[in-house]
Order: structure tokens, then C-alpha cells, then sequence
């Protein structure tokens, strides 16, 4: 991915001025741990790097903003007063629309970092785990998951798609479908690698 016609100064400014302090350092925890996965398996490192740090730079607008952009964007009406699954989509618009931003791959990573989806790329589930266990995150089982993460990239992600929708059920909620069909589809991935 050639970053030579995209305004990184710009796309920062935008970044730093709608984030909050904690999701901007969140972010660049992201980026961090994306390259650090990327290296280890073999992924595009500056692509990584890049949809790690801007995978959420929708999350902070308010209800309002977000429903405005989501139609801006002729997104889905599923998204309309949902904030938590339309942040993904809506940033992924606004670095395609808004920033040059061409690469399907590094811009689906970012689609699909709070869902993840069927049949996700490398990039993708390296950005979707890094999301989940960058070092600025604060539960128990960090340091063992980012260890497992080195070498069992597939089960962190089946571990993380466990807790994320066990979490939604206990709030009373239903899990979105997309993540439902991801782990079914990252269960048959690591169960063909076990025979």
C-alpha cells in the first residue's frame, strides 16, 4: 500500500481532534501490537501499522454525528442509533472518501474490527486481535493472550469471539449476526487445522 498520496499530517490532525485521550492512546496500542502481529506472521507491517492506528477514528462522535455520517455514506439503516457496530464502517468510509485511502484490504480490516467476518484476511484478524490485547487494555488474562497471540493467532481470535459475545448476551443484548458467522467460521478453521 503506497502511503505517498495520503495526507498522514491531515488524517492525524483529524485523528487527534476526534479522539478522546484514552482512545487515541488505545489506537496507537493498536498499531503497535498490529505491526508486532504482522511481523511474526507475515504481514504487510506498514498496513498493519496504518489500520491499527486509524481503526477507530469514528469511535468518539456522538449519536447524532454518527447517524449523519452513516447516511452521508449510504450505510446501512441497521447502523442508525447503533454507535458500537457503526464506528468500524463509518471510519473505513471516511478514509476511503475523505483520504485517498484505496486498499480493500487495510480499509475490510477496519470494517471489520469490532464483528470481524467470514473468511477475514490475515490483516484483518491480526487488526481484529490487536484491537482486543494492545498493552494499554487492563484485564487478567492480557499477558497470557498476548503471548498466545504469537503462536495461535486463530485461537486468540476464537477467544476474544467467545467473550465478546458472551458479554452481549449477559447485557441482554443479541450479538450481531456477522460475528455469530465468524466464529463458526474460525471454529471450522482451527478444527481442519487439528486433523
Amino acid at each position: 500500500m503506497s502511503m505517498v498520496c495520503i495526507d498522514r499530517e491531515a488524517l492525524d490532525f483529524f485523528m487527534k481532534d476526534s479522539l478522546d485521550e484514552n482512545r487515541y492512546r488505545h489506537s496507537l496500542g493498536v498499531s503497535q501490537m498490529a505491526a508486532h502481529l504482522a511481523e511474526i506472521y507475515g504481514a504487510d507491517v506498514e498496513k498493519a501499522e496504518f489500520a491499527g492506528r486509524y481503526h477507530d477514528i469514528a469511535k468518539c462522535f456522538d449519536r447524532e454525528h454518527m447517524n449523519e455520517m452513516i447516511r452521508k455514506y449510504g450505510l446501512p439503516d441497521e447502523y442508525i442509533d447503533n454507535p458500537a457496530l457503526a464506528h468500524s464502517k463509518v471510519a473505513a468510509e471516511i478514509l476511503k472518501n475523505d483520504f485517498g485511502v484505496s486498499d480493500e484490504d487495510v480499509l475490510n480490516s477496519i470494517r471489520s474490527h469490532t464483528t470481524a467476518r467470514v473468511d477475514m484476511s490475515l490483516l484483518e484478524e491480526i487488526v481484529y486481535v490487536a484491537d482486543a490485547i494492545e498493552d494499554n487494555r487492563n484485564y487478567p488474562q492480557l499477558k497470557a493472550l498476548q503471548k498466545q497471540a504469537e503462536t495461535d493467532l486463530d485461537g486468540v481470535c476464537l477467544i476474544i469471539m467467545d467473550f465478546t459475545i458472551g458479554k452481549i448476551y449477559e447485557a441482554g443484548r443479541i450479538p450481531d449476526r456477522t460475528t455469530l458467522e465468524a466464529r463458526e467460521w474460525i471454529k471450522e478453521r482451527i478444527g481442519r487445522k487439528e486433523n
